[in-house]
């Protein structure tokens, strides 16, 4: 937990060091690695090792074995995003050139709070759309190769969804099947847009004028050019409703991806960002205006665990519902409510939580 930080101090480094020296030769360094990289926090602990040397340890008995694996990650990280950036500034180009209206989400925001490409590794490219744009937008794509399919076993070809998977994301998801493109390249074996038509789940009674939120998008730099992106309100409220949906849901508590480390850090620097006087009261408007506040209490809470000097405590108040008895369930947006027995800093290092989900996830992915 001291090294999923973006910095980290004198204070800091001296626990991590003094923690080195009295336990490190008992440490499980698999176990260490495995949840570093399940939580997708891998890159950023290389850093920390690597750049503060924090493997030294007794002449001839490093603190950290093997720690050659931490810097590769990280370098890893960075070669491959330039990767992903020289590809994806092309689609926004596209996009922007002769595409429908679209807002990119997420990825090359959050990674700009990050200020360095090699710390967070990223697998695709979201984007927002209104949902009748989808045949516009698909149709630009496929001029760049992209089409909606699944790579196979070898990587080498993509494989078309079943109809029954086609028909089951068109009714009851708000999202597209993801449009990909083979990259056959070193670092990226393929190139993926996400498609989001609405930025709230399926299920969550929350209403999204999607073309509202695009009229009212901003210019942001990303991939070393410009391009459109949600407004700072919003962008923040969609970053809440990601990590809630994400952290509740079915498909993701059963592959393992429901509670990483790393989308509560990316909160936690979007509210460290949030500064300025003005920022969050146009927060606290946008959640009510969108019915999203409820999703936003469940990040900030979350996020006070594990960042508390983050989330400021006349916010976390604010956000504040009377009945706080779904921060503890999972499900609701599948329409397969369920309860947690065990609290969350309990479940978040435990990969057995899975087991104990009586549902089971309904959407088709081939």
């Amino acid at each position: 937990m001291a090294l999923a930080r973006l910095a980290l101090d004198e204070r800091t480094l001296a626990d991590c060091r003094a923690l080195l020296a009295e336990h490190a030769r008992r440490f499980d360094w698999g176990y260490f690695i495995d949840r570093a990289a399940r939580h997708r926090l891998l890159p950023l602990a290389g850093r920390h090792i690597t750049r503060h040397r924090l493997f030294h340890g007794e002449p001839g008995m490093p603190a950290i074995p093997y720690h050659w694996v931490y810097e590769a990650a990280y370098l890893a990280t960075r070669d491959r995003a330039a990767v992903l950036a020289e590809e994806y500034g092309t689609v926004i180009d596209a996009l922007t050139a002769h595409g429908p209206p679209f807002a990119v989400r997420k990825g090359p925001t959050v990674a700009r709070l990050y200020k360095d490409p090699g710390l967070r590794r990223s697998n695709d490219l979201d984007l927002l759309i209104d949902r009748t744009d989808l045949p516009a937008l698909a149709d630009v794509l496929a001029g760049l190769g992209y089409r909606q399919g699944r790579p196979d076993e070898s990587g080498t070809r993509l494989l078309d969804y079943r109809r029954s998977t086609r028909m089951f994301w068109q009714v009851n998801l708000p999202n597209a099947l993801p449009l990909v493109k083979l990259a056959n390249r070193e670092f990226v074996e393929s190139y993926r847009l996400d498609i989001c038509f609405d930025i709230f789940p399926a299920r969550s009674g929350e209403d999204c004028p999607t073309r509202e939120m695009l009229a009212e998008s901003v210019p942001f730099p990303m991939f070393g050019r410009t391009g459109p992106a949600l407004g700072p309100a919003v962008r923040f409220i969609d970053l809440c409703t990601h990590l809630h949906k994400e952290s509740t849901s079915l498909y993701y508590i059963e592959n393992g991806s429901d509670l990483e480390l790393l989308k509560f850090h990316d909160v936690a620097l979007a509210a460290l960002s949030v500064t300025d006087d003005k920022q969050w009261p146009e927060v606290r408007a946008a959640a009510l205006r969108y019915g999203a506040e409820r999703s936003v209490y469940y990040a900030l809470h979350h996020v006070s665990l594990l960042y508390p000097e983050a989330v400021p405590s006349a916010e976390l108040a604010h956000f504040r519902p009377a009945d706080t008895a779904y921060l503890d369930e999972y499900g609701t947006f599948d329409g397969k409510p369920g309860s947690w027995a065990a609290p969350f800093l309990d479940r978040l290092f435990d990969v057995s939580r899975r087991d104990r989900v009586a549902a089971a996830s309904s959407i088709p992915l081939t």
